[in-house]
């Protein structure tokens, strides 16, 4: 046992601030519960709350006001931010699934930002580049069996509903909503404020503020989001533009990034400019409509 009466796998650190008295005031605790099995690499800031039968794993750090309230399981390297909230049975941080990788080849691992809730069941797998690590950013939610595989890079207030999927090397911007039990493919980019619905999915780059209701259909926008999010009205007309442009005008991807070009260059346009520019993959628009069925629906028959 140590002196602070943690056994010696504990090995917690707290900065003293520049200019401060040692000993003029107290750190305060990170509270351990005597279940968790904890690797000496681990470092925890100032009041980091570590529940009952954790687990860590390798160079971990932890930052200030981060609870693991019970059951996780956490491998390095890994890097927790500031007050995220972390349920039972996650699992961050751990080996990609990939047939070739080694589990014990510990690369540059994940970053995870601040304030992020996973629940339970969630899991953010490391990266398996030489030098880049899998990357989450701030206040994202992972619900209940939320998965983000290796490589990910995920930007900001983003929602992953109940058993949503990202696949490896995926590419989530800022406020993207993926519903319950869709995935997104490897390698895919999915734009800013995008929303995928439950069930749905894209193998292709879906444009910012589109809306997928069915595997690579995006057959709308995302009106309510961009709303919420404080839009002009001038940025909505250029979205529903936009949409029309891509996924209603019959139109090619590089005829209509053409047309696109040749409209005044607002910072939503630009957006999509630099959207189009950066995609690596087809563009997810319309693809499977049945207009054509109803209107020979409407058409009166030969026995009529």
């Amino acid at each position: 046992m140590g002196a602070t009466g943690l056994p010696s796998v504990y090995r917690i650190r707290f900065s003293t601030p520049a200019g401060a008295i040692p000993g003029a005031c107290q750190p305060v605790m990170s509270s351990i519960h005597p279940t968790a099995i904890i690797d000496s690499r681990v470092e925890l800031a100032e009041d980091v709350e570590i529940g009952p039968y954790c687990v860590l794993e390798g160079a971990i750090r932890i930052g200030r006001g981060t609870r693991l309230r019970a059951h996780c399981f956490m491998q390095g390297p890994l890097v927790i931010g500031e007050e995220n909230d972390i349920w039972p049975f996650s699992s961050l941080g751990v080996a990609p699934q990939t047939s070739h990788f080694d589990p014990a080849v510990e690369g540059p691992g994940t970053i995870i930002g601040d304030r992020n809730v996973f629940r339970e069941h969630a899991s953010v797998h490391r990266s398996i580049h030489e030098t880049d690590p899998t990357r989450i950013g701030d206040d994202n939610l992972f619900m209940d069996g939320a998965h983000a595989g290796h490589d990910c890079q995920l930007a900001n207030h983003i929602v992953l509903a109940k058993g949503s999927m990202l696949g490896g090397h995926a590419i989530i911007e800022d406020r993207v909503i993926i519903g319950g039990n869709a995935g997104v493919h490897q390698f895919v980019r999915v734009g800013r404020g995008v929303m995928i619905g439950g069930n749905a999915g894209s193998s292709l780059d879906v444009p910012p503020w589109f809306m997928v209701t069915l595997l690579n259909n995006a057959s709308s926008i995302n009106l309510i989001g961009l709303r919420r999010s404080g839009a002009s009205a001038e940025d909505i007309a250029v979205v529903r533009m936009v949409h029309k442009l891509f996924c209603r005008s019959g139109l090619s991807i590089a005829a209509a990034t053409e047309r696109l070009q040749e409209e005044p260059r607002t910072p939503m346009v630009e957006e999509y400019l630099s959207f189009l520019e950066r995609s690596t993959r087809s563009i997810c628009t319309m693809r499977g409509r049945k207009t054509e069925f109803k209107t020979d629906a409407a058409q009166p028959t030969d026995a009529s």
